[in-house]
């Protein structure tokens, strides 16, 4: 694959920044987000850092886990999360526009890409096929 891309385009300033400061931090509390900015000479309230933190974890660009009351929040890397906004770019043109956009999306593909997306359906077809065997307690 290709060296990470640059995802600060899609966020905005104060997100770019949170994120960052998340990023550099490793796994953080929303205090530990808070003093990490004010450090950096941002003096933004909890509140508001804690909004941020909760929008860049809803697009999918943190992981959250529950430690007591509080939320610990993590980066994805920024190879994960161009792969998550291209899923939900993708389901949406696929909603939308249905084999068309698939179609078009397909031609617009260089060679490596092309191969990489026939290795990529193989693994889909295997792995679904591994799990076809076994039982789900989910109906």
């Amino acid at each position: 694959m290709s060296e990470e891309p640059d995802i600060s385009q899609t966020l905005g300033d104060l997100e770019r920044q949170v994120f960052e400061a998340v990023r550099a931090g490793g796994v953080v509390s929303v205090a530990d987000a808070v003093e990490s900015l004010h450090g950096d000479g941002r003096l933004l309230a909890y509140t508001t850092v804690m909004t941020v933190l909760t929008r860049l974890w809803q697009k999918g660009f943190l992981l959250r886990r529950r430690q007591g009351k509080a939320y610990l929040y993590e980066a994805r890397s920024k190879g994960q999360i161009a792969g998550l906004q291209g899923e939900r770019v993708a389901r949406d043109a696929l909603a939308r526009y249905g084999d068309f956009a698939l179609t078009g999306f397909v031609r617009t593909l260089s060679a490596g890409q092309r191969r990489l997306l026939a290795e990529l359906l193989l693994e889909a077809n295997a792995a679904q096929a591994g799990s076809a065997g076994e039982e789900n307690d989910v109906p």
